[in-house]
């Protein structure tokens, strides 16, 4: 078995752990109770690549993957970069309208996905294919668990390929479609560079080993999900423990489990925020946990405390599709100093500049800016939106922050969320900081929308904890009057029984400005 590729920086992971820990549980999936050790997990690999290939997936061709969280998925990815193919996971969530335009751009050779889902996929070759020369995909029909279904069979009796393909670090092996929260989604490239600098990175910034065990639950086709502690520790020969559905009572029992023994997890705020309401959360104990990373939004300071006074304390992190987990921070140094999310990590390079691209004083809000080898080489199809992205080298995040004097990273708001009250900028996150610190409240988010007078204001949408009743136009204007300036208070609540979340249960501004009207 060949394991170096053309740079020798690339190898293969799965025959090197197959042979020296053959015996060593790799990955556990949940839904379907099926673990695999490292000398198994490979052979399945190596067969699925073979199914793969006998399908016609050559080099550089992507393979598509509509499925639900699991180990699944993760086989999937690395029988692709076994033959050299561009693993590619789409949003189920999506409208079937949404994912025949990324079949459309993306013109894949191949779509493995589940059963429930084959109804959102495009029914004619028009919107299979990037042109009238393109092949229409092969698919792979998957259910979950089941040795019959075409998935396993594939896998049974395919011949395994035992070569790793010959790749460099320039060579495409990810292709992830943002959200499209705002707007149409992008195909974001990711190639072996980004990921040789996401091992080094992850690995440092955890604290990761073979001896850990990952929890991981977000949804895999979001770099969250697919790359936080797992990909890193698959490399460096750990196990990973995948969900295919969160849910916060059975995600407090996992962690607190001693036979399963979790040392790493990574949520958003809101997940955290759901446990800790969760009857059981008072009651048990973490004795395993390494850390417990939480990213999308940074944490605010009362999820801090409560989930470290029972023995949760929370990691904050950044980063993004285009560039995966850019700074560095520990859980003491973060409840320190709340709303840091870490030094630039290992290998990574930021800034916060103006639009000029010159860099503001520390203390001063500006774009976050990063230069790094993990950063994307670009936007599939959209040459337009890759220069776009960029400025002198450095990515352009679209996120505002700043830098305090000790050079901590802060993440004030999305650029395109903040917005101008008589004159005065405001930055959402900060109000719904002070807001959500209120007891009634479970979650909140803010908006600008345009005023007469003011050119903009702000409008806090909100859900209370169960046994709460408020009249918030009265209440929670006065109370944010009390810790924020008068600008920055917003002219209206609204108590609402939940707010729109997306995939990765990040609150959909856009969707609250279009119900705002």
């Amino acid at each position: 078995m060949s394991s170096l590729t053309e740079t020798g920086l690339i190898s293969d992971w799965l025959a090197h752990h197959a042979r020296l820990r053959p015996a060593h549980t790799a990955v556990i999936d949940l839904a379907t109770g099926r673990h695999f050790s490292y000398g198994q997990w490979f052979l399945r690999v190596a067969r699925l690549a073979g199914a793969l290939r006998e399908r016609g997936v050559q080099p550089g061709d992507r393979v598509m993957v509509l499925a639900r969280n699991s180990t699944d998925v993760y086989e999937t990815l690395f029988a692709c970069w076994r033959i050299g193919a561009v693993f590619m996971p789409v949003n189920w969530r999506l409208a079937s309208s949404e994912i025949a335009d990324i079949v459309a751009d993306a013109a894949p050779a191949l779509v493995l996905v589940d059963e429930e889902f084959v109804a959102l996929l495009p029914v004619d070759a028009a919107h299979s294919a990037s042109s009238a020369n393109a092949r229409a995909p092969a698919r792979l029909l998957r259910r979950p668990g089941d040795a019959a279904s075409d998935y396993e069979q594939a896998i049974a009796n395919a011949m395994p390929i035992l070569e790793f393909a010959v790749v460099g670090l320039d060579t495409v092996n990810t292709l992830l479609y943002t959200s499209g929260t705002t707007g149409q989604p992008k195909g974001v490239i990711g190639n072996w560079r980004m990921t040789t600098v996401m091992l080094l990175q992850a690995s440092i910034s955890g604290g990761l080993g073979a001896d850990c065990v990952t929890l991981t639950a977000a949804p895999q086709f979001h770099t969250a999900g697919l790359n936080s502690f797992a990909t890193a520790l698959i490399h460096l020969g750990g196990t990973l423990v995948v969900m295919a559905a969160w849910e916060p009572g059975e995600a407090l029992r996992l962690l607190a489990d001693p036979a399963l023994a979790v040392t790493h997890t990574l949520g958003v705020p809101t997940q955290f925020l759901l446990m800790t309401r969760h009857p059981t959360f008072g009651t048990l104990q973490f004795p395993t946990l390494r850390m417990a990373a939480v990213g999308g939004a940074p944490p605010t300071p009362t999820l801090m405390d409560t989930c470290a006074a029972h023995g949760l304390p929370l990691t904050p992190g950044y980063g993004m599709t285009e560039c995966f987990g850019v700074t560095q921070i520990s859980a003491a140094v973060a409840r320190r100093k709340p709303g840091a999310v870490g030094w630039p990590a290992l290998y990574t390079e930021l800034r916060v500049a103006d639009e000029n691209g010159r860099v503001v004083p520390a203390g001063e809000v500006g774009e976050i800016q990063i230069r790094s080898a993990g950063v994307t080489p670009g936007y599939w199809n959209q040459p337009e939106a890759t220069a776009a992205a960029f400025m002198n080298g450095w990515y352009r995040t679209g996120d505002m922050g700043y830098f305090d004097d000790e050079g901590l990273l802060y993440v004030v708001d999305r650029k395109k969320d903040m917005y101008i009250s008589g004159g005065e900028n405001v930055y959402p996150v900060e109000v719904e900081n002070v807001i959500s610190s209120f007891p009634e409240v479970l979650q909140v988010a803010c908006i600008g929308v345009p005023h007469d007078i003011w050119g903009e204001v702000g409008v806090a949408y909100l859900t209370l904890r169960p046994g709460f009743t408020v009249d918030a136009a009265e209440t929670f204007a006065a109370r944010c009057r009390e810790q924020l300036a008068a600008f920055k208070v917003p002219k209206s609540f609204h108590v609402v029984e939940q707010l729109p979340m997306s995939a990765q249960g990040k609150v959909l501004k856009t969707e609250l400005r279009k119900q705002h009207g």
